[in-house]
């Protein structure tokens, strides 16, 4: 199964999703995602959502979530030298972004470069601290008249769409958050058969959570109604600098989050169903905050009984994030299992 996930997450890395960009690639992922589904229904709030029915009447419905949006930046000015400066969209770390390879999603797409100032010329204590990202320029090679035909104020700006895989089972590349996430969700939800779903399936690739809102989810969440929902997201991996307390372990399964956010029984079953199906699984204490769209879906409505579960990672909000495959199959597996459970929330 490695080389159809690895394919799957391949495809929804190249297209672009830059937060508050998600509609741009709905023909793209249309194309990939509808032939596991029923029924597609868009979102004004720019969620996509996929539906899979079980053909049982009035079946329960059970909502999976997990954000498409990525982090990203947008072009803020044209210099007169022909270079773009930029503002981000969501968390992006900016000691990593100097000679980043970037993609301008204008007119047309331009693949750009951003620039970084030659260790030689640094000024002293240049090194110990990182530039401001207003003050960082990218370079297309294009010029300020042409860069002006191409590109308007505003356009997105994305990490260079690429995947590589490392020793073992690993998978590194932009957008592993939260895509990696999302080919569980599709994955888990399109290997079941109808005859043995105890759901009416909704996945939500859901809008907007790098920009730090959850509004794409809950707005969709308020037109389905599910009965219950899972939320997957990705967390810290173990890795230098990231201690075992705050994070799980690359290769160790999901992690099920315990949390006051988090709905206990729905939580519970999850766990029973890995130690029934022999799916390796981890837990995490998040308090009162999972750091996911779990929160306000929660609260949706007259509420929803939801839980979280997540893919661990490395290298968070970089073009390298580095996920394991094997943690993405049981994901699925676990979703899958869950699926097939009419009595997940009771």
């Amino acid at each position: 199964m490695h080389s159809d996930i690895k394919k799957l997450i391949g495809s929804l890395v190249s297209i672009m999703s830059v937060s508050g960009q998600e509609e741009r690639g709905r023909d793209a992922l249309l194309s990939l995602v509808s032939p596991y589904f029923d029924e597609y229904i868009p979102d004004p709030s720019g969620t996509h959502v996929f539906v899979k029915r079980c053909g049982k009447e009035d079946a329960p419905k059970l909502l999976l979530d997990a954000h498409f949006d990525e982090i990203g930046m947008l072009v803020s000015d044209i210099t007169e030298g022909g270079f773009l400066r930029v503002v981000p969209v969501g968390g992006l770390d900016r000691r990593i972004l100097p000679a980043a390879e970037v993609l301008i999603y204008g007119k047309e797409t331009l693949y750009g470069v951003i620039g970084a100032v030659p260790p030689h010329l640094q000024k002293a204590g240049d090194h110990k601290t990182a530039p401001e990202i207003g003050d960082l320029l990218i370079d297309t090679g294009y010029d300020a008249d042409v860069l002006h035909t191409l590109v308007d104020i505003g356009t997105p700006v994305g990490f260079y769409e690429k995947t590589a895989s490392l020793l073992g089972s690993r998978i590194c590349g932009r957008s592993m958050d939260n895509k990696a996430c999302c080919a569980a969700a599709i994955l888990g939800a399109s290997i079941v058969p109808k005859e043995e779903m105890a759901w009416d399936v909704y996945v939500t690739l859901s809008a907007r959570e790098e920009a730090g809102l959850s509004s794409g989810c809950s707005a969709a969440a308020y037109r389905i109604c599910p009965d219950a929902a899972i939320v997957t997201d990705v967390t810290f991996a173990v890795a230098p600098g990231v201690g075992a307390d705050e994070s799980g372990k690359m290769g160790g399964g999901p992690v099920l989050s315990l949390s006051a956010v988090t709905d206990r029984r729905l939580t519970r079953r999850l766990l029973d169903l890995c130690e029934k199906k022999d799916i390796p699984c981890q837990t995490c204490v998040d308090a009162c905050d999972t750091g996911t769209n779990a929160t306000m879906l929660s609260l949706v409505g007259e509420g929803i009984p939801t839980a979280v579960v997540s893919v661990p990672i490395t290298s968070m909000h970089t073009y390298n994030e580095t996920a394991d495959i094997v943690d993405i199959e049981n994901t699925a597996a676990l979703f899958a299992a869950a699926i097939r459970d009419g009595g997940l929330y009771q």
